[in-house]
């Protein structure tokens, strides 16, 4: 068996950000929404770090084993441009009553599966896919306004990744990707919410 990994991860020259809305997940399937969300020109960077448990197991009163579990973690995206609509997307509708947004027990967050490209320095790219995770909602508003004109801030995301219930898988990577020879591959990362699995990629 592999060993876990451990370690944060933090990404730069994150160029495409791409999610999908997480419909079922459990023991024997998990589907998405097949409409594709783009958040367009306004990623910057990203952060994974797994959530990590150690102990020991004991037989006979005697120590046999130290072991290391991992199981999901935390994920962090900085936009720029946060719109509105990200938001929505993101953290499901708000109620208003009488114009005043009204936040309650009952608001409930959706899952969502993420990807993501970063490009290297090489000219190759990384693609990284999170089949089930949520972001916390944002407690300040992003869109800033200045007279009649609205620009739009940035927004660091943070939220959680989990394993899928049906194949208990939480990441899926393929690293050094070729724009020009694996174009169909990533065109498929980032249009098929399933789609992550070749040999190696996990």
């Amino acid at each position: 068996m592999a060993a876990a990994d451990t370690r944060g991860h933090a990404h730069i020259n994150v160029k495409r950000l791409v999610m999908w809305g997480l419909l079922t997940d459990d023991d024997t399937a998990t589907t998405y929404d097949t409409n594709a969300y783009e958040f367009k020109k306004s990623t910057m960077s990203a952060k994974h770090t797994p959530k990590v448990e150690t102990a020991s197991q004991y037989g006979d009163g005697i120590k046999v084993e130290d072991y290391v579990a991992k199981d999901g973690g935390d994920i962090e995206i900085a936009l720029t441009g946060f719109k509105s609509g990200d938001g929505e997307f993101l953290f499901g509708e708000t109620k208003t009553t009488e114009g005043t947004e009204v936040s309650g027990s009952d608001d409930i967050v959706p899952y969502k599966c993420v990807a993501y490209m970063t490009e290297r320095p090489d000219g190759k790219v990384n693609l990284y896919k999170f089949p089930k995770a949520k972001f916390m909602p944002q407690a300040e508003d992003a869109e800033q306004r200045e007279g009649s004109k609205i620009s739009y801030g940035s927004a660091s995301i943070k939220g959680t990744y989990s394993p899928l219930l049906s194949s208990h898988a939480d990441r899926y990577r393929r690293l050094g990707a070729d724009p020009v020879e694996d174009k169909a591959f990533i065109e498929k990362w980032f249009t098929e919410a399933a789609f992550y699995k070749t040999a190696g990629d996990v």
